[in-house]
């Protein structure tokens, strides 16, 4: 059976290929439109990543326009509900019907897994908005990771508790191989530090009910917590049973995106003290963090906030661009457009970035952020930066 899996799984992409070679590839003529596929979660209960990858895709649109190297761009968006198996079915669909000849979005790690094949044998530049599994980047060399590698603010909140003299550490992650990485990453980190990690849990992705991990975590007595919780309800389901057992309030919680800037309205003054660590804030001052906080205002609402998911978008279209620059007046080249990219340095909303030539990930700043309240909002408060943190090296 499981041959027969194997071998029709090859069938289909042989089917893919021999479509895309009749003639459905995009167009040489510059002139004609450039298609992008949007995978995301625009539904379910991912559904504010997908608003947020939205809201930064059409903000550029609206700073830098349509057009590039002579080629219109045209968006076309696809809601997986961060369901894996339909992300595969929707960019099959996308690459023989619709004739993309570029992929964005795939907010969750299983989603770009099961894509990988597609791509490879395309030849298509895949940005990954969100995605941030260390192993994804080995599975395709047309993934650009926009976000983060989720190793790297791991292993940094590892670092941050001992600088604060925690010892007494607790870990708790999301069921799936990202939360396992981070998982791994601050375990190890922490004790080459010099702390002790009394308990861990990996809750399954499902879970509506986190009181009774609330509860474990309380009776292990950490000084630290690093949580790794998918954003949305999740998290708000999480961070409220950590506050009902008073962990808020003794305990130093560290996570990631999960509460980030554009969900603060989802919790209540519970997510207050909560600190993450990752590679944005909306308080950053660079004229790039301000144009698009104008521009979503604008656009969507003087309460609309940048986050991570935002940025990652709005910085993968700022790379799509780069790619068609570099072949304008040409056929366009996916894998030559990749390696346009490699070293490529420039100035983000979240700050400056290189896409490291050797993994394809983001030389970046990490921030350390503190949800505080001001005035009548919740706002991540940047309370330390890690500067131009260099990704892990590829692993061979």
């Amino acid at each position: 059976m499981h041959h027969l899996v194997q071998v029709t799984a090859r069938v289909a992409i042989v089917f893919l290929i021999a479509v895309l070679s009749a003639g459905v590839a995009p167009p040489a003529d510059a002139q004609e439109t450039f298609k992008i596929g949007i995978v995301g979660p625009f539904t379910g209960p991912f559904a504010t990543t997908g608003v947020a990858f939205r809201q930064g895709l059409e903000a550029y649109i609206t700073i830098h326009g349509d057009t590039v190297g002579g080629r219109k761009v045209e968006l076309i968006y696809r809601d997986s509900t961060a369901n894996p198996a339909l992300a595969k079915s929707l960019t099959e669909e996308l690459l023989v019907k619709e004739k993309v000849s570029m992929l964005g979005g795939y907010m969750l790690t299983p989603e770009a897994a099961a894509v990988a094949p597609l791509v490879n044998e395309t030849k298509t530049p895949l940005l990954l908005f969100n995605a941030a599994t260390p192993a994804l980047l080995g599975m395709s060399p047309y993934f650009v990771r926009m976000g983060q590698n989720i190793a790297q603010p791991a292993e940094l909140g590892a670092i941050y508790a001992r600088q604060n003299n925690k010892r007494r550490g607790y870990v708790a992650v999301a069921d799936y191989t990202p939360g396992h990485v981070v998982e791994q990453a601050f375990i190890a980190k922490f004790a080459a530090e010099g702390g002790e990690i009394v308990g861990k849990d990996r809750i399954p992705l499902n879970t509506v009910d986190f009181a009774p991990f609330a509860e474990r975590i309380a009776s292990a007595n950490p000084d630290v917590l690093e949580v790794f919780i998918t954003p949305g309800a999740p998290a708000v389901g999480f961070i409220k049973s950590l506050a009902a057992r008073g962990l808020t309030k003794k305990v130093l919680i560290i996570g990631q995106g999960e509460a980030e800037d554009n969900d603060l309205y989802l919790f209540d003054d519970s997510v207050v003290g909560f600190h993450s660590i990752i590679y944005l804030s909306s308080t950053i001052n660079n004229p790039e963090n301000q144009a698009l906080k104008a521009t979503l205002a604008k656009k969507f609402g003087p309460q609309t906030e940048t986050s991570a998911f935002t940025v990652g978008a709005y910085d993968g279209l700022h790379l799509a661009y780069r790619m068609l620059q570099g072949q304008a007046g040409k056929s366009f080249d996916g894998e030559a457009a990749v390696k346009s990219l490699l070293g490529y340095s420039y100035k983000s909303p979240r700050g400056p970035v290189t896409i490291d030539p050797a993994t394809r990930e983001n030389i970046q700043n990490f921030y350390v952020r503190r949800v505080e309240r001001r005035g009548d909002k919740l706002q991540n408060v940047v309370i330390k930066t890690f500067e131009q943190v260099q990704p892990p090296p590829a692993k061979k």
